[in-house]
């Protein structure tokens, strides 16, 4: 039995039949009424319209989103041992990981763990955590407390940067450190490759821990070859593909100075001779253009954009945005070359990605073949029964 007393609310009629299928979120449409007397992030439990217990979750007033589930056990208390299991069970899925080959991962991935509203993100010793739910700031200290009780991490830095708690009603914070001893920045492996990895400054945790499989996938089409890689940030899909093969040249090419500074340093850092590649400060629109009008060619061309869209309204855009990207890209691939082409836009399915990519040849008559695709890697699993919490798709294809 719970040992702990939450207050309830009711679902409408038949509203609970996602719930039932393991889905962890409720609509405010299917409550009977507001649970107003339950503080936003406060736990709750839910029951069906004829008052049996359903689940176990948090309340926010002020999303859409009203509940966010964390238990189906009625025996289950949200408390620090709770916070523990999930975490235990994270880590051993984490356990596929070779240390001494990669040691950078994501460790917590919200839903995906059964932890909504948390990502936790681990540098070698180092955790990065981003709380991004009312629910789960009011977890705050037991989360912090259970990571490092947990993970025996040297330290663990605070990133509540992100846009999405305004709409939790939560305030936008500097990255702070929830416990430990935080370096400025922390040498990591990852599939045998090392990097370095600005966790105060760069963009999300840090570094994109989600593109590791493709960035490994990338190489055995590099050997030899001119690689450009658009969006490039850091540099991590440009260095595998200058790993793959001395001959192998690799023009990168980002907005962000810092970024591409950062590059050349993980070149070095691998024993990479900077000089036989090159690092462009540009807009990626831009230097795409550019580089057709002046009759440039690439065998590989990386396009890993940044989300296009991040709601549902933006998506009609968006398409138009990976349309005019990936025509732009085939624009200086050389007929038999190599594509590697992302999105990481939540509202943007696969489909939509892979029509982006044949629209785009239709208007320069040019022919695809689909090699391989590739959703999340095993530190970012997908609740199966919340397909929309899916959000990147990578495909590598062979343009005639």
């Amino acid at each position: 039995m719970s040992a702990i007393h939450y207050p309830a609310t009711s679902l409408k009629p038949h509203r609970d039949e996602s719930l039932l299928n393991g889905h962890l979120w409720i609509f405010s449409g299917a409550l009977q009424q507001p649970p107003r007397w339950v503080e936003n992030g406060g736990v709750l439990d839910v029951k069906s319209a004829t008052g049996q217990f359903i689940a176990r979750g948090y309340y926010n007033a002020n999303t859409d989103i009203a509940i966010r589930i964390l238990t189906y056990d009625a025996d289950e208390d949200i408390d620090l041992d709770f916070l523990r299991r999930r975490i235990r069970s994270a880590q051993a899925l984490r356990e596929v990981f070779d240390p001494a080959h990669t040691n950078a991962y994501r460790l917590i991935n919200s839903e995906g763990d059964g932890l909504p509203g948390l990502v936790v993100d681990r540098y070698a010793d180092v955790l990065v955590a981003q709380i991004h739910t009312a629910g789960m700031e009011r977890l705050r200290p037991l989360v912090i407390e259970a990571l490092m009780l947990e993970t025996g991490a040297r330290g663990i830095l605070l990133r509540n940067d992100g846009q999405s708690r305004r709409r939790e009603g939560l305030q936008i914070e500097e990255p702070i450190i929830a416990s430990g001893d935080v370096p400025e920045q922390v040498q990591v492996r990852e599939n045998g490759v090392s990097f370095f990895v600005d966790f105060w400054q760069g963009q999300k945790t840090g570094f994109f821990l989600d593109q590791r499989d493709k960035r490994e996938a990338l190489r055995k089409y590099t050997r030899g070859k001119r690689v450009l890689n658009c969006f490039s940030y850091t540099g991590g899909f440009s260095v595998y593909a200058a790993l793959s093969t001395p001959p192998a040249q690799v023009t990168s090419v980002d907005i962000s100075a810092p970024a591409i500074d950062a590059s050349r340093q993980i070149f070095a850092m691998n024993g990479l001779d900077i000089s036989n590649h090159q690092f462009i400060v540009a807009d990626v629109f831009d230097y795409l253009a550019e580089a057709r009008d002046k009759g440039e060619f690439f065998d590989v061309v990386v396009l890993d954009p940044p989300a296009f869209a991040k709601s549902q309204g933006a998506r009609t855009q968006a398409l138009k945005a990976y349309r005019r990207l990936n025509l732009l890209g085939m624009q200086v691939l050389k007929p038999g070359g190599i594509l590697l082409t992302c999105s990481c836009s939540g509202v943007v399915r696969m489909d939509d990605l892979l029509g982006a990519v044949s629209l785009s040849a239709q208007r320069l008559h040019r022919s695809v073949q689909l090699l391989e695709s590739y959703t999340h890697g095993v530190d970012h699993p997908i609740h199966i029964a919340m397909p929309e919490t899916a959000y990147l798709k990578s495909v590598f294809c062979r343009v005639q």
